[in-house]
């Protein structure tokens, strides 16, 4: 399933027009699922980070500059409060804060491989 969640972020992320709308509508199942999955609970590993955690880390950060350089919303707190406030918390611990790239590197290296996906994709034969 997490690997659904990855292939249906990227995928909403580069897809343009009216692909974008049904990739961001695919995207939203497998969030559905990890939020049944966390409800309840302040961490999929209960109260302490567990290896769940540690393979979704990425959407606490990364899914936030997905969303603003592929001009999308994917993990709106209305939709998924479960889900956005297991990411705060994920986010706040000590070993994970101390760990994260600044949000402005981030950004730029999205910019960048969504601007050479796009590229690419112009210049296929």
């Amino acid at each position: 399933m997490v690997f659904d969640v990855l292939i249906a972020v990227w995928g909403a992320f580069t897809a343009e027009g009216e692909e974008k709308e049904k990739a961001i509508k695919s995207a939203l199942e497998p969030l559905a699922y990890l939020e049944q999955q966390i409800q309840g609970k302040k961490l999929f590993g209960g109260e302490k980070i567990g290896y769940l955690d540690l393979v979704v880390g990425w959407l606490s950060q990364w899914l936030n500059v997905m969303e603003e350089v592929g001009g999308m919303k994917l993990l709106e707190a209305e939709r998924f409060p479960f889900l956005h406030e297991w990411g705060q918390n994920f986010i706040q611990a000590p070993a994970i804060r101390e760990c994260i790239p600044p949000g402005e590197k981030l950004v730029e290296y999205f910019h960048f491989s969504l601007s050479y996906r796009r590229s690419l994709a112009a210049n296929k034969p």
